[in-house]
């Protein structure tokens, strides 16, 4: 918020802003003083004068100030509005004034009008993507039943390749998801043992494939959240753990304060790049090695409990792992 100006400087300001009035009345003052001087005529007789003129500015002074004080306090809250201010603003007193607000008000028709049209290409931008990444699903599937026919080490690569796709193309469907307002989740209490199963399944070829461990030992715990970007935080997760672990297991735990947390024996991540692997983006010394990092799968998970109210922790030991965690606990929503 702007810093209001208190009276006294608020005046100093009115007056400086009729200094070349000020300046032009000293002016006659001086040449009134100079003919009387050269006629020889007492300067007193220039007092009257002088005092009457002083009194008759100071009457005319008070009412502009309180005018001009008005102007600026109007001008101070429309400050702090939001849309459209040029139709609020305080009647001009002087062309120029006018003229100076009808600049205004076409710049501003013009800034609504480039908002107007930004967010409309947004929209269609956002249902051009929602619209593809449907499409796209359905010669995605048919690839995937003409690779089952036959289970040969050919078809398993590329039924695992297509995996990825379709990983890649459900991150591009939710990040379009990501620019929509609240209205886009659906809160309510929901099973977290079905999750987990669900999201396990969705990935158990690529457990298989990499020959890799899973242990889950199960819960009843049920969570207030939402089902759909649970899921997705969940398959990241596990998107991360299948990519970065060559070897060892993977394990998913919750204990009884609803903390979900995703262990792996993994390649872990630098200590210096914790602090920033949920950035958009960011890679991080492991990423660009293994050069199959995008940067975008975290910030979408750190966007996306940032929505639902969950807190995230990760802690990571370099050649030995990583330990992903969120808190089902932490919302600032309760059901009504």
């Amino acid at each position: 918020m702007k810093k209001r100006k208190t009276g006294v400087k608020l005046f100093l300001e009115y007056l400086y802003e009729h200094r070349f009035t000020a300046v032009w009345a000293l002016g006659c003052i001086l040449c009134f003083t100079a003919v009387f001087l050269l006629y020889q005529i007492e300067l007193r007789a220039v007092y009257y004068p002088v005092l009457l003129c002083a009194v008759f500015s100071l009457l005319f002074c008070i009412p502009g100030y309180n005018r001009y004080k008005r102007k600026r306090e109007i001008l101070n809250r429309l400050g702090d509005e939001k849309g459209t201010v040029t139709e609020l603003l305080p009647f001009a007193d002087a062309g120029l004034e006018s003229a100076y607000q009808a600049l205004a008000a076409r710049m501003e028709e013009t800034q609504r009008k480039s908002e107007e049209a930004w967010i409309q290409s947004q929209k269609d931008m956002q249902d051009y993507y929602a619209t593809w990444v449907h499409q796209i699903k359905a010669p995605i599937a048919v690839l995937r039943v003409l690779l089952q026919r036959t289970d040969t080490e050919e078809n398993q690569e590329m039924r695992s390749e297509l995996f990825r796709i379709e990983q890649y193309v459900e991150m591009a469907l939710y990040y379009t998801r990501l620019q929509e307002d609240a209205s886009d989740l659906v809160l309510k209490e929901i099973d977290l043992d079905r999750i987990v199963r669900n999201a396990i399944h969705k990935y158990a070829g690529q457990f298989i494939r990499k020959k890799l461990r899973l242990v889950y030992g199960g819960t009843d715990k049920t969570v207030l959240t939402d089902e759909k970007w649970l899921s997705f935080i969940l398959e990241q997760f596990l998107s991360n753990a299948v990519k970065y672990t060559k070897a060892g297991e993977v394990r998913i735990k919750v204990n009884d304060r609803k903390q979900l947390t995703v262990e792996d024996t993994g390649i872990g991540i630098e200590s210096e790049d914790i602090p920033r692997i949920f950035e958009k983006g960011y890679t991080g010394y492991n990423g660009r090695m293994d050069k199959k990092s995008t940067g975008i799968g975290l910030y979408l998970v750190k966007q996306a409990a940032g929505k639902l109210g969950h807190s995230l922790h990760v802690e990571s030991i370099p050649g030995k792992g990583s330990h992903f965690t969120i808190d089902l606990a932490s919302y600032p929503l309760q059901v009504e």
